[in-house]
């Protein structure tokens, strides 16, 4: 693990490690550096546990097998960390003295999906359906504000992490508000479009780009019209997380389909093989061999395919180029971005395809999809119309809020903030439904 530095590390910057709030005294005896903090404050924290029971792309039912929100964010991490390592031994643009800090990325990597609700993109498309005229919700913004709000001591701003910290995990830097103006007639309002901030957290982000110039905030919050406006660009670790975070999905939810039959290993085999046949990966070819040798009825299945994906996503890792960005910017994570090659770049856009076609539209899926968006409706709708459903906290927050929008907000925190479990128990209690109904 690299050690983080500032007067060695030339890649970060002072301000990098800087805190919205005082951490109050200083403990000698903590040998941690500032982003392995973040690091600790993340695994410890209630919104990362509850990952484990939240959906990724298959809900409980389907088994004990497959990958949650939280063994991807693991895994996330564990890819991010390899593209850090190996673009710090092989990349010209890093050295010892203008390295990537490995902390850095494991913890934004940890942190990247907390904000996510309920019964995966689905849910997020519920929730932000029953909040479209509050504000809306998207789930990387969601959390971004658990990050800087939610989570944590009251009034301590979240979980208090580093300005690098929340800069990696800005996936979409702009206000949710600002997408939602700009769309076509056509769109569909119920989609929420990508951001990283709802407005009520303004403050939070504007602490976070203040030690930016104008032309560096400009650049990073950079948008194109697609019908809706997309952002363009990302801090250095982000690219990073993103990039790893597509490799995840491309292969472990790959992975996970083949196990449970909804992704053949002909389906596989015609990927992969045409792109085994290129020398320069290897790593690739040798998995390519061993899933031509590999039969369905094989009872060393799951030991072969985590071969094959292991030698996929070691090539992948090991292919990762660095951009430089032709803006003179003083933060030095703002000049660089990574990216796959071309033809690599292909074959994890067409497994990702293979996984939304095969298991995110399939019908079993979308059927479970369909029950956990009307649960969440009717969660939202009950909490909306009888606060004494809500906790304590929650129904002194929704007091305390002076307005609609903020007591929207209050209901929505607490619906994003369920386990898919928690979130079916709820709906059972209320509409009269064993948790069997949900079931494959």
């Amino acid at each position: 693990m690299l050690m983080y530095r500032p007067k060695e590390n030339q890649l970060y910057l002072p301000e990098d490690i800087e805190r919205r709030k005082a951490s109050g005294t200083r403990n000698f005896k903590d040998v941690r550096d500032d982003f392995e903090k973040d690091y600790g404050r993340i695994v410890h924290s209630a919104a990362f546990r509850r990952l484990q029971s939240k959906t990724q792309v298959f809900w409980q039912s389907a088994g004990d097998f497959h990958r949650t929100r939280l063994t991807h964010s693991m895994e996330v991490a564990q890819i991010a960390r390899g593209i850090g390592i190996y673009l710090n031994k092989h990349s010209p643009f890093f050295s010892e003295n203008q390295a990537l800090d490995i902390s850095l990325l494991e913890a934004a990597a940890l942190a990247h999906d907390l904000g996510h609700p309920p019964f995966g993109h689905r849910g997020e498309e519920a929730l932000h359906e029953c909040m479209l005229d509050y504000g809306g919700f998207e789930g990387n913004a969601q959390t971004f504000r658990i990050l800087t709000r939610l989570e944590g001591e009251a009034h301590a701003g979240g979980l208090n992490l580093t300005r690098a910290l929340l800069l990696s995990v800005m996936k979409y830097p702009i206000f949710l508000d600002t997408a939602m103006k700009r769309k076509r007639g056509g769109d569909d309002p119920s989609l929420p479009p990508k951001a990283s901030m709802f407005r009520c957290d303004q403050e939070a982000f504007e602490w976070v780009v203040s030690s930016l110039s104008e032309e560096e905030k400009a650049y990073l919050m950079k948008t194109r019209d697609a019908g809706r406006r997309l952002t363009v660009h990302q801090s250095l670790e982000c690219s990073i997380i993103d990039l790893a975070d597509d490799i995840a999905y491309g292969t472990h939810d790959a992975e996970d389909a083949v196990h449970l039959g909804f992704i053949r290993l002909a389906h596989l085999k015609d990927l992969l093989m045409p792109f085994g046949e290129n020398p320069a990966y290897q790593e690739l070819q040798k998995a390519c061999m061993i899933l031509d040798r590999t039969d369905p009825e094989d009872p060393q299945l799951k030991y072969r395919l985590k071969k094959v994906f292991s030698g996929l996503i070691s090539t992948l890792i090991t292919h990762v180029k660095v951009k430089k960005n032709d803006l003179d910017v003083r933060s030095p994570r703002l000049k660089y971005s990574v990216m796959l090659p071309d033809d690599l770049r292909d074959l994890l856009d067409r497994l990702k395809e293979l996984v939304s076609e095969k298991v995110i539209l399939s019908q079993r899926v979308q059927t479970i999809a369909w029950k956990g968006q009307q649960i969440i409706r009717s969660l939202f709708q009950a909490l909306l119309s009888e606060e004494r459903l809500l906790t304590e906290h929650d129904r002194m927050l929704l007091n305390q809020s002076s307005t609609e929008a903020e007591r929207a907000r209050v209901i929505c925190d607490y619906i994003a903030g369920m386990t898919d479990s928690f979130a079916m128990r709820m709906y059972g209690r209320l509409y009269g439904l064993s948790r069997n109904f949900f079931d494959f």
